[in-house]
Formats: C-alpha cells, structure tokens, sequence
C-alpha cells in the first residue's frame, strides 16, 4: 500500500469513527430521534440500548468514552496520516503501539468486568486500524 493511499484510507475510517464516537459520546442523552438508543443497541453488548444507561455515572462514564474515542480517531486522521504520507516511521509506529495499547487495556478490563464479548469487536477494530500502517510501504 502506497504512503498516499494509506493516508487516504486512515482519513475515511478515521473520519467515519469521529462520527461514531460522537454518537457514543451522546448514547446517554434523551434523544427524540431515537438514533442513539439503536446506534447503542448495535454497539453495547448488553442489547438494552440507552436504557442501559440508567444510571448518571453510567451516562457519563459513555460521554468520557466516547471523548477519549473522538480524540483518538483526531490523532488518527490529523497526525498519523500526514505522517504516514510524509514517511515518519515514529508516527507510524507510534500508532501502532497506540493502538495495540488500547486493545489491551479495553479487552483485558471487559473480560474483567464480564464483557468477554467486547473482545471481539476490539479485534476487528484493531485489524481495520493497524493494518493499513503494518502494510504501507516505507519510502526510506
């Protein structure tokens, strides 16, 4: 995969998942739509949608989450893409480990929570990260 391609494949994933996590960020809001109580249907392993979310702590601790996301998925498009087209090794390699972190921590703390589930789709969203930045080539 080319360093241009790469980039441009980690801005349209990456912008995407800015969308995303904003809908995860706002899954505890009172939404006449009904848009977050079936975007959380999808992603919560729990099948309770917004109601799941009973509790303040519960709706905030979703806000921070999906603030932590939104942040990361900004790095993702704003520094590692231009990085990854530029040819820096440091930022491509340092979203790697980015990336391989956050696995870690989030699957090891669902398993311990009791959302082994969870793993699972931390697996595919690990693959759909890192593989464009383990299979661009390196101009240097």
């Amino acid at each position: 995969m080319s360093p241009q391609a790469t980039g441009r494949y980690i801005r349209i994933v990456g912008s995407f998942s800015i969308f995303v996590a904003i809908l995860f960020a706002f899954a505890g809001v009172n939404d006449f739509t009904g848009a977050n109580d079936i975007f959380f249907h999808l992603t919560s392993s729990g099948g309770n949608g917004v109601a799941g979310l009973d509790t303040p702590e519960a709706k905030m601790a979703m806000a921070i989450a999906g603030g932590v996301f939104a942040g990361m998925m900004a790095m993702y498009v704003f520094i590692t893409a231009p990085g990854v087209e530029q040819g820096s090794e440091l930022i491509r390699k340092g979203t790697i480990y980015t990336f391989l972190v956050w696995f870690a921590v989030d699957s090891s703390a669902s398993v311990a929570s009791g959302n082994a589930a969870n793993v699972i789709p931390n697996m595919v969203f690990l693959v759909v990260y890192i593989t464009p930045l383990l299979l661009v080539k390196r101009t240097a």
